[in-house]
């Protein structure tokens, strides 16, 4: 994945020759200064635990590596042994590296304030260089960002960073719960002017801000969309900064709101605005499950399991599913959508499972389920047991007949009994420091076959961290999605196609219509005025919250408006396939916002086939717009397939409907013998196996 070494074609430069530029440096930090990831990261540090079954350092690494790097400061204090000896022994300490990579470890690292004035003291960074942590999941393009900071450092000999920022809903799940800050930007939002830290406990007092704001612009952007990627462009003045401010712990609270608060400073920072590319940092288990399913659904191309970062084997299959070699499933055993399952692991008979991450040499056992379960390696799962939405570290062994709630996290070696319900808030672990004992963290559970399990507690001076912590909340029992991208259409308390609790409608046939023209008409009108798609999403989503409307009604609208346009961009010497695949790529990721289940694809098709009705070409639109969702993973073999069996049933359709559906008969047949094959492919699979 990473570019060819750059190492081989250096050289020693003549008198007579231009000095070459200076190495583009990179500097991580590997620790995250927190307890979230408690009582997992007791023995093992958060940038090697696995995501997606592989080690999120890769991911920041891989970053690094796309984006130019020519070397890389690792810095690192808990379990710096393991960090050095992954290094050592990964792929990015060998010749063909794309760049030198150096360990360093110091006793006396605390925060990120350390880190950088440890930095100053080294006298290791001579330039501009990239500073990332340790857990980093992007795909954007580092050397745009880095030109667009050296234009600035000439322009503004002010300049000391640049931070990588990307506007999301405030409740999006990328966003980690309980963590908020202001921005306050200038009139062209390319400098930061302000930065405000906010507490969700200092919800209900007003924010003070500085008067000298007024004087620096004379419009200002006040936002709180923006998530901090904690990718940030830094000068290599920035180091004794924090040396001069022995005080400074964090480059936001800290450092970015005090160079900013104050004018003697005479400092400036800039911000990059993503527009397009994916980044993400896993600051939580809520962040981390978040980043886990825009994995699964290729958000982070070209970054997913089947990119094969790490030596492994996966291979895609329809729906986001990941398997690799040698993975045993029993017939009857059934793999949805959203699914990943390591080399040498089998699964019983009746077991079903759902948007689950399951690592390698695992044993499932019958009549299991596993809804969007993290599962690492070398676990056990016995017979009848049921997973939500928790973690199931390496080694641990589930008893027959247990049940895992969302939210619980079962540690490395764990033992679960046969007949237990583990809570969602149950974090059980087989190790703890004497500091944490002392600290009152830890309850003794006592079972009696694992006498020495423990339950790690958070102590209640804790309680934001708490909140960003906890991942049962994150999808409720009741939560029919496995996807991340929900709340980017819904509320922290409603599911998607369910209105909330409490709440009832009157004249509800005016209020759908209502809705549906004006979503229509917005989303017609972004259309034609070719708006990004995320000023789309945002619109429609305030109208959908404002009417508190069904995401059924999103579809309909949605498949009314885009058939409107399509029909009225294809002329007589028009490409219909070209019109419909450009017009679905630009929305794929709206309609990956409103497409959940087999249902909503089914009803969505339907839609489009309404919609088509009277149309000149209406057949020939239906097999396209139907082809380009199919291909796009928008639907799959069931839902085109119950779409098309519907209108053939007993009741049939009318005679304007049935033609529409005709038109995309031949696509249909074609998918109907594709699945066929692959059906026939796998029993020869497995009859191969079990010879």
């Amino acid at each position: 994945m990473a570019p060819p070494s750059k190492r081989a074609s250096a050289k020693k430069t003549g008198p007579l020759e231009e000095a070459p530029e200076a190495l583009l440096q990179a500097v991580i930090i590997a620790d995250s200064f927190n307890r979230r990831f408690r009582p997992i990261t007791l023995e093992k540090p958060r940038c090697l635990l696995p995501l997606a079954n592989t080690p999120i350092i890769e991911y920041t690494l891989e970053f690094l590596a796309l984006g130019g790097v020519e070397e890389v400061l690792l810095y690192c204090h808990a379990h710096h042994d393991q960090i050095t000896e992954y290094i050592r022994e990964s792929k990015w300490s060998k010749p063909s590296s794309p760049f030198q990579i150096r360990v360093i470890y110091s006793p006396s690292i605390m925060s990120v304030g350390d880190v950088m004035r440890e930095l100053d003291q080294s006298r290791l960074i001579k330039e501009d260089f990239v500073l990332v942590s340790g857990d980093i999941v992007s795909n954007i393009s580092l050397q745009g960002i880095l030109k667009e900071h050296k234009a600035r450092r000439l322009a503004d000999k002010n300049c000391i960073m640049t931070s990588v920022l990307r506007e999301i809903s405030p409740d999006h799940d990328s966003r980690p719960r309980g963590e908020n800050a202001l921005f306050v930007l200038d009139q062209n939002r390319e400098r930061i002017l302000h930065y405000e830290y906010l507490k969700q406990s200092d919800s209900d007092f007003p924010l003070l801000l500085p008067r000298e704001l007024a004087k620096a612009s004379p419009t200002m952007h006040f936002q709180q969309n923006f998530l901090d990627c904690c990718i940030d462009i830094v000068s290599f003045e920035v180091p004794p900064l924090f040396t001069e401010n022995f005080d400074w712990q964090h480059s936001r609270k800290d450092f970015l709101h005090g160079i900013l608060m104050d004018e003697l400073y005479g400092k400036t920072v800039y911000a990059h605005i993503l527009k397009s590319g994916y980044a993400g940092r896993i600051q939580s288990l809520q962040t981390y499950d978040a980043i886990l399913h825009d994995i699964t659904r290729k958000w982070t191309h070209p970054f997913s399991p089947d990119t094969n970062l790490n030596q492994q084997t996966y291979k895609y299959t329809r729906g986001h599913i990941y398997k690799e070699s040698k993975v045993i499933l029993a017939q009857s055993a059934v793999i949805k959508d959203n699914s990943i399952i390591g080399a040498g692991t089998s699964v019983g008979d009746k077991t079903i499972i759902s948007g689950a991450t399951i690592g390698r040499d695992c044993i499932i056992g019958k009549n299991v389920e596993l809804h969007s379960t993290i599962v690492w390696d070398n676990v056990v799962i016995g017979d009848n047991c049921s997973l939500g939405n928790c973690i199931v570290a390496n080694d641990a062994y589930i008893g027959d007949d247990s049940i895992v709630e969302s939210g619980a996290v079962v540690s490395y070696g764990v033992t679960i009994e046969k007949g237990s319900r583990i809570p969602t808030t149950a974090r059980y672990t087989k190790m703890s420091t004497k500091k944490e004992k002392d600290s009152g963290r830890f309850t003794q559970v006592i079972h009696s076959k694992t006498k020495s399990l423990i339950e790690y507690e958070d102590s209640e001076d804790d309680e934001d961290e708490q909140r960003e912590t906890d991942m049962g909340a994150l999808y409720p029992p009741d939560d029919e999605s496995d996807y991340s991208d929900i709340s980017d259409f819904s509320d922290d308390d409603e599911t998607p196609g369910k209105r909330k609790k409490g709440h009832t409608r009157t004249s509800s046939e005016s209020e759908a219509d209502s809705f549906f023209r004006e979503a229509y008409n917005s989303l017609l009108g972004a259309l034609k005025q070719s708006h990004s798609v995320d000023i789309m999403i945002l619109e429609l989503n305030g109208l959908r919250m404002s009417a508190n409307a069904e995401f059924s009604e999103v579809r309909r609208a949605t498949a009314a408006a885009v058939i409107a346009y399509i029909v009225s961009k294809i002329t007589s010497n028009e490409n219909t396939s070209k019109v419909v695949d450009a017009t679905v790529e630009k929305l794929l990721p709206l309609f990956n916002r409103m497409i959940f289940e087999v249902s909503d694809q089914v009803e969505l098709l339907g839609y489009i086939q309404t919609e088509l009705v009277g149309k000149e070409r209406s057949g020939t639109l239906m097999q396209a717009v139907g082809m380009k969702l199919y291909n796009e993973d928008l639907c799959d073999d069931e839902g085109l397939l119950t779409w098309w069996n519907e209108g053939n049933g007993p009741e049939g359709e009318t005679p304007e409907m049935a033609k529409v559906r005709d038109g995309a008969k031949a696509f249909v047949k074609w998918v109907e013998e594709q699945d066929e094959d692959e059906d026939s492919e796998e029993e020869e699979s497995e009859e191969e196996d079990d010879e």
